[in-house]
């Protein structure tokens, strides 16, 4: 199950080293990139609110199932594109089977791994989710760059990865005992029933929206950054780049004193470090001092998704376990897209540089009042 869900979301990054190759080819700029990865965000948010619930009453293997040919769908499409809306329909199937994949596979995970264990499938969620994201931009950039077709070959070998995946879908034990196949509907976002645990949640998904749009800024930026200001034109060097944050992330949640993990201030103190120091390196264009701040936001963001899966899986209902982190990933998805849609509506009236530092205070902002708050009840 770890290793499905590790491969769909490497499949969510391996485009992003891609686009220096598919818009000279295709004649686009920065705006329709940004249009590209607002229709993966429109997959994201319609998967969670439509179909990642539907799980707690179909089972886990279905929808699983589902995701892994939409992401080979996804994968095939881009192995074809030689257009932009080739590259929008891919982009958005990719959308809808991370969307599914992670509530569906973290529930899968926390039910696999039995009565006791929360805390290492909570760990080993985290590691998928943020293991594979990191994978997929260092996977794209390697090939692109020393591989023998740029667009092509890495594309052909997740979608052969995919094949074994679905078989791993199809051998895994089914944890929903009762199962009926419910009808499809817009889902308002689940919260827990008492108050005190519903606090507790949205302080949670704060924390994670505020750590994800770190990311989506970050990821924003280094395709820009390396290009236009540091002259770095070898696409594996922007892969590395943008994986480095996310397996920083990994290393964090592995490596991390379980007090770390677990606290409410550890994760927020190393994303308001990180932010601080990648936009000191962005404006001195420094790329060991960016580095350094990748490292450290890194860290941040790994802290804050580990603990908010523990959290998140601690107060759902074991009924609804679907449901609930459904919207606790919508918190994260949400957190991913704001930031690179406001840069690319920013970027053109204020300049890059300025833009990004208005989106690093406001996140800076949202990250210390989910740091300062006083818990009404005890944490995990």
């Amino acid at each position: 199950m770890a290793a499905v869900y590790t491969l769909v979301m490497l499949g969510g990054t391996l485009p992003v080293p891609l686009y220096a190759f598919w818009a000279p080819r295709m004649g686009f700029g920065p705006f329709t990139t940004t249009l590209i990865f607002a229709v993966y965000a429109v997959g994201t948010v319609l998967a969670l609110m439509v179909f990642a619930a539907l799980s707690d009453r179909a089972g886990r293997r279905p929808p699983l199932a589902a995701a892994v040919l939409a992401a080979a769908a996804s994968t095939a499409l881009f192995l074809v594109a030689d257009d932009v809306p080739t590259l929008l329909a891919a982009r958005f199937l990719c959308g809808l089977s991370t969307g599914v994949c992670t509530a569906t596979a973290t529930a899968a995970l926390g039910e696999l791994a039995g009565p006791g264990r929360a805390r290492r499938a909570s760990t080993v969620s985290a590691v998928a989710n943020m293991g594979g994201l990191g994978l997929g931009t260092v996977a794209a950039g390697l090939f692109a760059q020393y591989g023998a077709d740029p667009t092509h070959l890495v594309f052909r070998i997740h979608l052969a990865a995919l094949v074994p995946a679905l078989l791993a879908v199809a051998v895994t034990p089914e944890t929903v005992a009762d199962r009926r196949w419910p009808g499809l509907s817009v889902r308002r976002p689940a919260l827990p029933r008492q108050r005190a645990a519903r606090a507790e949640f949205l302080w949670a998904a704060t924390a994670v929206l505020a750590a994800f749009a770190v990311s989506g800024l970050f990821s924003s930026l280094v395709p820009s950054f390396l290009g236009e200001q540091l002259h770095v034109h070898n696409v594996a060097a922007v892969g590395a780049q943008v994986g480095l944050l996310f397996l920083a992330a990994l290393a964090a949640q592995v490596a991390a004193p379980e007090r770390w993990a677990a606290g409410r201030r550890p994760a927020p103190a190393f994303l308001m470090a990180g932010v601080a120091v990648f936009e000191t390196g962005l404006w001195t264009r420094s790329l060991p001092t960016f580095a350094v701040g990748t490292l450290l936001a890194g860290a941040g963001i790994g802290l804050a998704f580990r603990r908010g899966i523990a959290v998140t899986q601690r107060l759902a209902d074991p009924s609804r376990r679907a449901d609930l982190l459904s919207t606790y990933f919508l918190a994260v998805y949400t957190g991913t897209t704001v930031p690179t849609l406001a840069l690319g509506l920013l970027a053109g009236p204020l300049g890059r540089n300025t833009a990004t530092l208005v989106l690093a205070v406001a996140v800076v902002a949202t990250t210390l009042t989910t740091a300062l708050h006083r818990p009404t009840t005890p944490t995990a």
